[in-house]
């Protein structure tokens, strides 16, 4: 299951990765700046969510499997998720807060991509899947997180391009913020 960009396509991530996207950006006004950065950053939004929900369906999926071969207890994954989920994020986090939020349609999209994912691994009946079933789901969530967590590697990259153009012309307009300050005694 591959959301490739698409060149020249209209998504939004067609666009944010687009060759040029960042290019000239000198050349553009304040609100063109602002408007691609935007972009990017509902983009990561997007991407960030989307991963956080595979990372979490494949940590429930290894639980699983690792509750199989070292013959833990028969204890329902419900009432495993809380402590599967709360064991936190396993991978590289830039650490920011959220800075847009998604609109519904979005969070739905992002949810029905994994489920397609899912479709034969029935995450509410954990107990009627093979271990090979089990590990076949994890793979695939596996290789599509990787996916996810290279595209959005990428759109970090873009927003950081803008993020750097709009604090160097504040730094231009502006200047040091400490240039009028007295000098101490």
């Amino acid at each position: 299951m591959s959301d490739a960009p698409a060149v020249g396509g209209k998504r939004r991530i067609d666009q944010v990765l687009a060759e040029g996207f960042t290019d000239g950006l000198g050349q553009f006004d304040d609100d063109e700046v602002r408007r691609r950065r935007n972009l990017a950053r509902v983009e990561l939004e997007y991407l960030s969510f989307l991963r956080r929900l595979l990372q979490g369906r494949r940590d429930i999926l290894r639980d699983e499997l690792d509750r199989r071969r070292s013959g833990g207890d028969a204890q329902p994954v419900v009432e495993r998720v809380v402590s599967v989920l709360s064991e936190g994020s396993r991978g590289p986090s830039r650490g920011e807060a959220l800075v847009v939020p998604l609109p519904d349609e979005e969070l739905a999209l992002a949810r029905r991509r994994v489920e397609r994912l899912l479709s034969d691994a029935h995450l509410s009946d954990l107990g009627s899947l093979s271990d090979q079933d089990l590990e076949g789901a994890v793979r695939r969530i596996e290789e599509e997180e990787r996916g996810v967590s290279s595209t959005r590697t990428q759109v970090i990259q873009v927003l950081d391009l803008l993020q750097a153009e709009m604090k160097r012309r504040l730094r231009e307009t502006h200047g040091s913020l400490t240039q009028d300050l007295p000098e101490a005694d």
